[in-house]
């Protein structure tokens, strides 16, 4: 960390504005409160984005705070109240930006857009939208008209209340303003209509770019393979590759997301292969999850042992709860040698580990197959580690 003595406001400032945006929030954060000078507007409007970075909702009331009692009441700076609303936004305080909010005589882009990011994210789409209905009968919010920022994050609320109408109506009012063409625009379009369950819309807009990046593609991947049309999915790996386009682990979970709900177990297996082989990606838990689920729809249990013995991450609740919704499944339907041997040995063994759900699932498990001193040991493993099955309950009304 950077040391600095001295100075006047102007030199803290200069300091604190450049920390701030090189990345260094926390920095920035520690230079403010090491000030030997009384910091003004344009000091406070420098460090208030490091809080937002930060996540840091204390240390953005203080500040907040600060300015009130030097007279800065809502109206009194708007670029200070814009960045106070930011942080209370992303630090998900929404009854705080809101008061803010609605006590300001005055209103720019920057502080409808804070609002809408803020209830997009925090829970509250259908607010969000009402936002920004609301920017747009107010006049633009003022004289300013919703931007790109304002646009996706309305749209991201969009993509969780899975309404179609709204994704279509903010697509029209994108077009007209010449912002469907826009890379971030365009993203999050596509991933409106995906989770709005219209994958021929989202591949038209993802048509519409002019120019798209990688998160185009992987966006409009998930879109097919979300909505059960696992052949285009495919389909988009070729085009990229003939496009010139090298996928990452995104588009990876798409496509291995698309094998999975086509059962296709060995073009999940041939994907999870290439991804290490060819492209040098490590695959992720959620990568061998989406492989071993695909093998589970399509019965293929012999090679879950050899999925599992591949993976370089730690055993978890996620993974055995594949295989054994599998083995379960396949069981009851009188098919003999499920396999997991080697996984059974290795949670009986201590290796693996889970929760007192998956311990009486095992338990259960083992018994089934006959395995009664093993399913025995289980239960004497969870006495001695004292773990506790949560007890099932309905709620009634």
């Amino acid at each position: 960390m950077i040391r600095w003595r001295g100075g006047d406001v102007v030199s803290w400032t200069k300091r604190i504005s450049a920390l701030a945006r090189s990345g260094r929030a926390a920095e920035a954060v520690a230079a403010f409160s090491r000030m030997d000078a009384a910091p003004n507007a344009l000091t406070l409007a420098s460090v208030l984005p490091a809080c937002a970075a930060l996540r840091s909702l204390g240390a953005g009331r203080a500040v907040h705070g600060f300015w009130l009692r030097r007279g800065g009441a809502p109206g009194a700076n708007l670029i200070v109240d814009n960045a106070v609303l930011d942080v209370y936004a992303k630090c998900g305080a929404l009854g705080s930006a809101r008061r803010l909010f609605d006590g300001m005589p005055e209103r720019d882009v920057r502080s409808w857009t804070a609002m809408v990011w803020g209830l997009a994210r925090g829970g509250s789409p259908h607010d969000a939208v009402g936002m920004f209905r609301a920017m747009l009968s107010d006049g633009g919010g003022g004289g300013a008209a919703p931007n790109e920022a304002t646009v996706v994050s309305v749209l991201h609320a969009v993509a969780r209340t899975g309404s179609l109408a709204c994704g279509e109506a903010l697509h029209s009012y994108a077009l007209k303003r010449g912002l469907a063409g826009e890379q971030v625009v365009g993203n999050a379009l596509i991933n409106a209509y995906a989770k709005c369950g219209d994958a021929r819309m989202a591949f038209r807009a993802f048509g519409e770019l002019p120019e798209k990046d990688l998160v185009s593609w992987g966006t409009v991947t998930m879109a097919m393979a979300m909505n059960g049309r696992c052949s285009e999915a495919l389909l988009l790996l070729s085009l990229m590759l003939r496009r010139g386009v090298r996928p990452d682990g995104a588009v990876f979970l798409a496509l291995l997301s698309a094998c999975c709900h086509a059962g296709l177990a060995d073009q999940a297996l041939l994907f999870l292969d290439a991804m290490t082989r060819v492209y040098g990606i490590a695959p992720g838990k959620e990568h061998y999850t989406c492989a071993l689920d695909a093998c589970r729809r399509a019965g293929r249990l012999d090679k879950f042992e050899e999925i599992v013995s591949q993976m370089p991450v730690e055993y978890d609740q996620q993974v055995l709860g594949v295989y054994y919704a599998s083995a379960s499944e396949w069981r009851a339907r009188g098919v003999a040698g499920v396999g997991g041997e080697q996984l059974w040995e290795r949670f009986l063994g201590g290796e693996v580990d889970a929760g007192g759900g998956m311990y009486a699932l095992m338990s259960k498990s083992l018994a089934d197959a006959g395995r009664w001193e093993d399913a025995c040991a289980v239960r004497e493993r969870m006495i001695a580690k004292r773990i506790e099955k949560d007890v099932a309950c309905t709620w009634s009304y």
